[in-house]
């Protein structure tokens, strides 16, 4: 089940329990949902609130009311068993879901009756599998997703290029004591993607306009590395010998861990999958949990509770956005598809939306279904996205 439409479930039951209308196997799920996770519970309190709101807070709200009302019975028609039933939990749907989703409504791909905007077809391509290989002697190495080839560093280590991956092989630990420390780079361009094994095994994943440099053989009591863009990392584990992230002035130490840096810009947005690391700046220091996040802003960390998964699913060819603004999201297709953004009214980039979707649909789709809330509107000319009331 997708995650708005679990949101939507477990809303509804909430509803249904207050207006002692639940029947008892929702009530089961219900209590299954609230023992799976603490944050569950939460969560839970928080909508129990919502639907405390005055009749004031849902006149407010019944524009958005209409529009959910539509969509739900759409998706989840086998609910509507009374109509008073119905009534009650369409009117409890606006106060919980339109603060928490403000934006794009899933499963919006045919509308009966109602004629919407069609976007300006373009030839824009979805981002694909490419980026450059740079060697320690100079030499410049293209690679795409056919690219299937093997290359010797100065050193004497193997490089394969193959499966969208670039793998280090043929040197370990120890024989590299001695060695100098070689490095390489591989950069992702605008509209790229390619990941990459270290010779320690470690894994990596560089998302679009993303560049990671890093040694060829690992020398000395630390595995250092340097980033730009948004990389994910799984790594090897070695305890005497620390993996270290460096990325904006920031330094994040990992023994054995799976996490997501963020860093397209001055922030640095580190989210913890499983593990722990430990991120420092100067004095500041902090240190994470699975699910746990931490944004380096410039005048310290701001750690907050996170569902990491939601962070990472990039690499799964899906783009999630939750309650996130306008501008992060055109932010991230225009260096997927490498485009250009210009906001006719500079104060659309703060509007909210929720939008998933998988990152290898055509542009056109995406945009269609943020524009069907009526909220903004796209137009495409050239390679620019034009962005409008």
């Amino acid at each position: 089940m997708d995650l708005l439409k679990q949101r939507l479930e477990i809303a509804r039951m909430i509803a249904e329990e207050l207006t002692e209308t639940i029947d008892e196997k929702d009530r089961i799920e219900l209590a299954r949902w609230l023992e799976e996770d603490v944050r569950h519970r939460v969560e839970y309190e928080k909508i129990r609130e919502s639907l405390g709101v005055e009749n004031d807070a849902w006149k407010e709200q019944e524009k958005g009311r209409l529009l959910i009302d539509t969509r739900w019975r759409m998706v989840k028609s086998r609910t509507i068993r009374k109509k008073k039933r119905w009534m009650t939990w369409s009117r409890y749907a606006a106060a919980i879901l339109v603060p928490l989703c403000i934006g794009v409504i899933w499963f919006m791909n045919k509308d009966e009756g109602r004629e919407v905007k069609t976007v300006v077809v373009a030839e824009i391509e979805h981002g694909s599998a490419k980026a450059r290989l740079e060697l320690a002697d100079g030499r410049k190495v293209n690679l795409d997703q056919e690219t299937c080839l093997q290359l010797e560093e100065v050193d004497g280590t193997k490089i394969l290029t193959t499966d969208n991956m670039v793998k280090y092989a043929g040197r370990d630990s120890l024989a590299a004591c001695s060695m100098e420390m070689k490095y390489n780079t591989l950069i992702v361009p605008r509209g790229g993607e390619f990941a990459l094994e270290l010779m320690d095994g470690t894994r990596v994943w560089l998302n679009a306009e993303s560049k990671l440099r890093y040694p060829v053989n690992f020398v000395g009591n630390e595995r250092r590395v340097e980033m730009a863009g948004e990389v994910y990392f799984e790594v090897a584990k070695n305890e005497e010998k620390p993996f270290i992230v460096t990325v904006n002035g920031v330094d994040i130490c990992v023994l054995g861990t799976s996490f997501n840096v963020s860093a397209y810009q001055e922030h640095v947005i580190t989210t913890l999958v499983e593990g722990r690391v430990r991120l420092t700046r100067g004095n500041e220091h902090v240190v994470l949990a699975p699910n746990e996040q931490a944004v380096w802003s410039g005048d310290g960390f701001d750690v907050r509770q996170v569902d990491a998964r939601n962070y990472v699913l990039w690499k799964e060819g899906i783009f999630y956005f939750e309650d996130v603004d306008l501008e992060t999201i055109l932010d991230d297709m225009s260096r997927w598809y490498n485009v250009n953004i210009f906001y006719v009214n500079p104060a659309l980039k703060v509007k909210k939306f929720s939008v998933e979707i998988k990152r290898y649909e055509n542009i056109n789709e995406i945009l269609r279904r943020i524009e069907q809330t009526k909220r903004v509107k796209f137009e495409i000319k050239d390679r620019t996205i034009n962005v409008y009331e």
